[in-house]
């Protein structure tokens, strides 16, 4: 039996990709230059204060990727643009060619490699390239964040100072929806709340994020790490924030009305009862299933509102998903209409029923992004996070309890994300798509601590 738990555990861990003669080529080509750019900058550190600023700075890229992170969460919706994803993914590659610390490059997994060329694929082959291209580039701009945090943000304390951070984030975030709610207000959005169902609910918080699903969406991939940092941490003060951080987020949650971030989050948590305390698993399903009871009625009446034919919501998706479906059959295995939401939605007036008016995606991962970039597309994606969270579980004897309860933390994000997936495109805004890799940033990271402790 240890024999075959050895021999899938070396499965998992191998990657093609890693010794393929492509990625020799291409780390060979890459790294010249590479070289030369370091030489350029050395130059310049000595002739530029603000290159020799910017040097100092690549010794600590694990702190401004922690305060990068930070801004793409806190940024109100009406000041934030997605060039701002831009200067951060090139200030973090150019910080780290700068830092001339030994490390050997950490590659892509290869399911990874293939989902970034379905990307490029539906970029390049769009049914109207220019208006796929700045979708493809901005995830071009994601995909080197995610290069360099993998890369940069390697040792034990560097991964807890960014889920301090992501912590933070989560602090600002929700005092800005309690502020939201009781200071400044939220009128009702017809749009997103049927009233008729939910006349007790008033309007549904969204704090910094524009959107009450997107806000749930950020707590879903956060709040999971916030219970791993209270558990692991031994600093009281660390511990008070992530305790404060819990509590208030969760009543932010909650004034969200957001259904499937509920139900996404308490699956969420069963995942991590279910990995860290397994016998802990039936009190929890017992105890919220009490405390629904002890719920506002508004809550109450709005988590019912799912088995109820009558919701014009649930209504309203089902024709989206039904023509969307249509589409998917159409263009799935041609590679796709193309990357983003201009061309869904141009394609999409082909499909629509009378029932439906603007659509601007069809509020489900998985069918969105078979659509955009192609079944495979799909299937590269859940093939790297099963590869991902294989390498976590099979990993668990070999690491320090503290390691273990991270990796929990990020499978349990990522659980409860990827259910929150199958009712919504949870990556329609690409704030959340860094936050999401930052996430499997994390659990990579300490899939590669093997023996370490959390300090």
């Amino acid at each position: 039996m240890e024999r075959m738990i050895q021999r899938f555990r070396a499965n998992v861990n191998y990657n093609p990709w890693e010794d393929s003669l492509i990625r020799k080529g291409i780390v060979n080509v890459y790294g010249l230059l590479e070289s030369n750019l370091q030489k350029l900058l050395m130059w310049l550190t000595k002739k530029s204060l603000i290159f020799s600023l910017l040097d100092l700075f690549s010794k600590y890229i694990p702190f401004i990727m922690g305060i990068g992170l930070i801004l793409c969460s806190i940024i109100p919706d009406s000041l934030w643009s997605n060039k701002y994803l831009f200067l951060m993914a090139f200030g973090l590659w150019i910080l780290g060619v700068m830092n001339r610390e030994e490390k050997a490059h950490r590659s892509f997994e290869d399911f990874f490699v293939l989902f970034m060329m379905t990307i490029a694929l539906a970029t390049v082959f769009s049914i109207h390239p220019p208006l796929s291209l700045s979708y493809g580039l901005t995830y071009g701009a994601v995909f080197i964040i995610f290069s360099v945090f993998i890369n940069q943000v390697r040792s034990r304390d560097d991964i807890l100072h960014v889920i301090v951070a992501l912590t933070l984030a989560a602090l600002v975030v929700s005092l800005y929806g309690i502020l939201q709610k009781h200071v400044i207000g939220v009128s009702v959005n017809l749009s997103q709340t049927d009233i008729s169902i939910s006349q007790e609910l008033s309007g549904r918080v969204y704090s910094t994020l524009g959107n009450p699903n997107i806000l749930g969406e950020f707590y879903l991939l956060v709040l999971p790490l916030v219970c791993g940092l209270f558990l692991v941490h031994d600093s009281k003060i660390v511990k008070a924030l992530a305790a404060v951080t819990l509590f208030l987020s969760l009543y932010v949650l909650l004034a969200t009305g957001s259904r499937s971030a509920w139900g996404s989050f308490a699956f969420a948590m069963a995942v991590f009862i279910a990995l860290y305390k397994p016998r802990l698993l039936p009190i929890f399903l017992m105890m919220g299933l009490i405390s629904f009871f002890f719920m506002p009625q508004t809550i109450q009446v709005r988590v019912m509102s799912i088995f109820n034919k009558n919701d014009t919501s649930l209504g309203y998706r089902r024709f989206i998903y039904e023509c969307a479906s249509l589409m998917r059959e159409d263009y799935q295995w041609l590679g796709g209409v193309g990357l983003g939401g201009d061309i869904f939605q141009k394609v999409f007036e082909s499909y629509k029923v009378k029932e439906l008016t603007t659509v601007a995606h069809s509020h489900n991962l998985y069918l969105q992004l078979a659509i955009e970039a192609g079944i495979f597309s799909v299937i590269f994606l859940l093939a790297y996070m099963a590869k991902t969270v294989l390498k976590a579980l099979t990993s668990f004897s070999q690491n320090e309890v503290k390691v273990k309860i991270l990796q929990i933390a990020c499978i349990a994000s990522l659980a409860g994300f990827f259910l929150m997936s199958f009712v919504d495109y949870t990556w329609f805004y690409f704030r959340i798509v860094v936050l999401f890799f930052a996430v499997v940033g994390i659990l990579t990271n300490l899939n590669h601590l093997k023996e370490n402790s959390i300090a």
